[in-house]
């Protein structure tokens, strides 16, 4: 019976309404915040402990990669080769036994992570040392396609955004170096949609995965891969309303399709399954910038700057404002049906 009616209190009480309490003089200082741990929502002494040894092991991580980076961008002329793929593959070993030996958990892996960083510094160390004259698109596929294996076995949300950024990475050089050999094939432009599609459909399997993996329930993942998609979209719905319109282009009329397909999914996804307003505020910028380039596009500017300047600052205010209240409106709605 109390176990029950802690859940409903639990269902019931939220921060904003024990905030509301306060402000309204119907809860006590104290009280607010015992509600608030009660409800958990103030950290207990063993969550800031948590916390502070996985930042310092992070911290700790990332100073010592630096460390070999920079140890190597200052010594590079002093060092023979061999001593040079010697002090990167001694650390990188190391980093994968202790990975090993650690087991599962956060301090594994932060090893596993390590792993990874030095293996694409072991890749560009000994491109530069051999001149294989890859491309450097190659590079960071390459350097996604090793450390694959370790992002499986570490289980890591983190790891996973930045096995992604790889990915982001090499498919932008790809795209911007190779863009003159693809110019002679009727998809040539279809390589601007890569990156909407490459975040889009990361950003689907991790939500499928959301409620099967425990380890995926973390809400910055999802949130910085949206963001991603958002920039991505919104520099493909920019660049239609330039280029669309031009002949060479094919493909770049059949861009508001799958703009539209993208700003409608995101918009119900995290509206109506898993409410999330970062993802719509992303969503939201997104269309304001796109509506403003096409704007921008139509404007014909007169002698006297100052009425389009107006025109187009009211119209930026008028849509954000409109945004804004929208998204209140939005979690308004949220905190209503909880």
């Amino acid at each position: 019976m109390k176990q029950a009616q802690h859940n409903a209190i639990n269902h019931r009480a939220t921060r904003a309404l024990l905030e509301t309490l306060a402000a309204d003089g119907r809860l006590s200082r104290a009280g607010l915040q015992r509600g608030l741990q009660y409800i958990g929502c103030t950290p207990a002494a063993a969550e800031w402990q948590r916390f502070a040894d996985r930042l310092l092991l992070a911290l700790g991580t990332l100073l010592l990669l630096s460390g070999i980076v920079f140890f190597f961008a200052y010594n590079w002329q002093a060092l023979h080769r061999f001593v040079r793929m010697g002090l990167v593959a001694a650390p990188l070993a190391v980093c994968a036994l202790l990975a090993w030996r650690s087991g599962g958990g956060f301090v594994g892996q932060a090893w596993l992570g390590g792993a990874t960083v030095l293996t694409g510094v072991l890749l560009a160390v000994s491109g530069q040392i051999y001149q294989t004259g890859a491309d450097t698109e190659l590079l960071f596929f390459a350097w996604a396609l090793l450390i694959l294996p370790w992002v499986l076995v570490a289980r890591a949300p983190w790891l996973w955004l930045f096995w992604l950024l790889l990915g982001n990475v090499a498919l932008l050089l790809y795209v911007t170096g190779r863009l003159e050999i693809w110019t002679v094939f009727i998809l040539a432009d279809s390589l601007f949609w890569a990156p909407l599609l490459l975040n889009a459909c990361a950003l689907v399997a991790w939500e499928a995965g959301w409620r099967p993996f425990e380890w995926l329930r973390a809400g910055y993942g999802p949130r910085i891969i949206a963001l991603v998609a958002a920039v991505s979209a919104t520099a493909l719905g920019i660049g239609w309303w330039w280029l669309g319109r031009l002949g060479e282009w094919r493909w770049m009329p059949y861009t508001p399709l799958l703009y539209g397909a993208w700003l409608g999914g995101t918009l119900w996804f995290y509206q109506h399954r898993r409410r999330d307003i970062v993802p719509l505020a992303a969503a939201s910028f997104s269309a304001i910038c796109v509506v403003m380039a096409g704007v921008l596009k139509h404007l014909r500017f007169r002698d006297s700057f100052a009425f389009d300047f107006l025109l187009l600052g009211l119209l930026v205010a008028g849509l954000t404002a409109a945004a804004a209240l929208w998204l209140r409106r939005v979690a308004a709605s949220w905190e209503a049906q909880a």
